[in-house]
């Protein structure tokens, strides 16, 4: 709707408030002005279209004729470059990817549609909730690739647990330092990793200058990737319990936990000790496709359905950028 008058008084206020967009020809006081008063006063009589922006600008209003339209038309109605947006499918084997170097690449980010990392040396671990079939065992498929790609053996060992063996074969280089497809298997893993992290909690005698470079023991970081979290935690306990008390000292002893869980009863689940541990401690977290009911898990943003492979990736500092997980296939 447009409306004119002759002075802003003959429009009631119910209907001015409503009233967005606000251009103020002459008038023929210039006090009446609702814009600029001082500037109305400069607005010439002599120069119809003349008058004063929302901003108190000055302004000329383009003539209804032809080459007025086709003069506003060249100037200001040029079409806007598309915006772009991140494609339903990123291949692992493309040239984005690839250009990732030595960091551990996730997928695309759709702020500037590059390559996303994830920076496991300054956040030391991940935690990924979604729905079934979003992609969470697919993302750990890539996470465990990447980190055989940009790793050596020497510097990263990787002890998966895989109830449901979305992960078999995987990793069966050097960098696999064990694989744990149910409960018993598990129990005779895990010991063996808490005894690598008790063996690296730094003596009494240790100096400041080997706390600060980490020195005093040597090996490499120990990754323990959890493939559908919520069947390792059942009513008889939960055997990844025993890895709690080393979060604190993560970094320290270059512990990562990676672990994936379905959305559903995910806000319960964060009062588990280890997954409350990890929140507490500032540890990254993907948000893939999951139910708004389950609230905001992590950073501000409600869980929401996403097409498969999206998420949304939320630093330790609550920061979240859009992804597009690359897709690598199942061996």
């Amino acid at each position: 709707m447009m409306v004119s008058a002759s002075r802003w008084a003959e429009i009631r206020p119910s209907l001015k408030d409503q009233i967005g967009t606000r251009v103020e020809l002459r008038l023929g006081d210039p006090a009446d002005s609702e814009v600029d008063r001082r500037q109305a006063q400069q607005v010439p009589r002599d120069r119809p279209g003349r008058g004063l922006a929302p901003d108190g600008s000055h302004m000329l209003v383009a003539p209804p004729g032809r080459n007025g339209v086709d003069m506003c038309r060249h100037r200001g109605d040029a079409v806007a470059p598309p915006i772009p947006l991140l494609p339903a499918r990123v291949d692992y084997d493309t040239g984005q990817c690839l250009a990732a170097g030595q960091r551990i690449l996730l997928g695309l980010e759709e702020r500037e549609l590059q390559p996303a990392a994830i920076d496991f040396e300054h956040q030391s671990h991940l935690v990924i909730f979604g729905d079934n079939e979003c992609g969470k065992s697919a993302t750990l498929r890539l996470l465990c690739r990447e980190i055989v790609r940009a790793r050596t053996p020497a510097q990263a060992r990787l002890f998966i647990v895989d109830y449901r063996r979305a992960l078999l074969g995987v990793v069966e280089s050097q960098h696999l330092g064990g694989y744990a497809m149910s409960v018993r298997a598990l129990d005779a893993m895990l010991p063996g990793v808490v005894s690598l992290l008790q063996q690296r909690m730094p003596p009494a005698e240790v100096s400041q200058t080997q706390l600060r470079n980490r020195s005093w023991w040597a090996g490499p970081d120990i990754y323990l990737v959890v493939d559908d979290y919520d069947l390792v935690t059942t009513t008889a306990g939960n055997p990844l319990l025993a890895v709690v008390e080393y979060l604190p000292y993560a970094t320290d002893l270059g512990l990562h936990l990676v672990i994936a869980r379905r959305s559903g009863g995910a806000a319960r689940a964060m009062f588990e000790p280890l997954l409350a541990g990890l929140r507490d401690f500032g540890c990254m977290a993907l948000m893939m496709s999951g139910r708004p009911e389950e609230g905001a898990l992590f950073g501000t943003s409600r869980p929401g359905p996403l097409p498969a492979g999206r998420g949304v990736l939320i630093g330790r500092t609550g920061d979240e950028r859009r992804v597009q997980v690359a897709w690598s296939p199942a061996p």
